[in-house]
């Protein structure tokens, strides 16, 4: 073999080596890395809502249907958004916990969220009597998503 053969076969194998790396990178990129990063996003707004209409869940003399119906579309969106994004994330069960939270504790904020929402038109006396399970599961979705509580 010539030195020019030499040299032509060591820049196509470096050339097709970079390709190779590139496209390995982008499939980790896209089917891994960006949807671990939206689940955390949805989880991220599961902490806004919880927060921002804090004092509807949790004062039911503050509620009307109108600022109930906001709250009940917000939280029923985000149950669906954190089951959506964990089930967009290849192989989400054999990832590292480090990375992801467990599969089950996703499941389980999500029964939650959609469990609060079924609080949330009640006023009155029905309201007051369920404060307690409005507590309840708030804290159960944030040990769930460990989120840091609210004080």
């Amino acid at each position: 073999m010539s030195d020019l053969e030499k040299i032509l076969w060591t820049s196509a194998s470096t050339i097709l080596g970079g390709v190779i790396l590139f496209v390995i990178g982008q499939l980790l990129s896209k089917f891994l890395i960006e949807p671990i990063q939206e689940l955390r996003k949805a989880i991220g707004e599961v902490r806004f809502n919880l927060a921002y209409y804090a004092p509807i869940i949790h004062t039911p003399i503050s509620r009307d249907k109108e600022r109930s119906d906001k709250v009940y579309d917000a939280i029923m969106r985000n149950s669906c958004d954190l089951l959506t994004k964990a089930d967009a994330i290849p192989f989400y069960r054999f990832l590292p916990q480090k990375f992801v939270l467990p599969i089950k504790n996703i499941d389980r904020a999500a029964v939650d969220l959609r469990g609060l929402t079924t609080y949330l038109h009640e006023t009155g006396e029905t309201a007051a009597s369920h404060i307690e399970e409005v507590n309840r599961r708030v804290k159960s979705i944030e040990r769930q998503l460990q989120l840091r509580p609210l004080e």
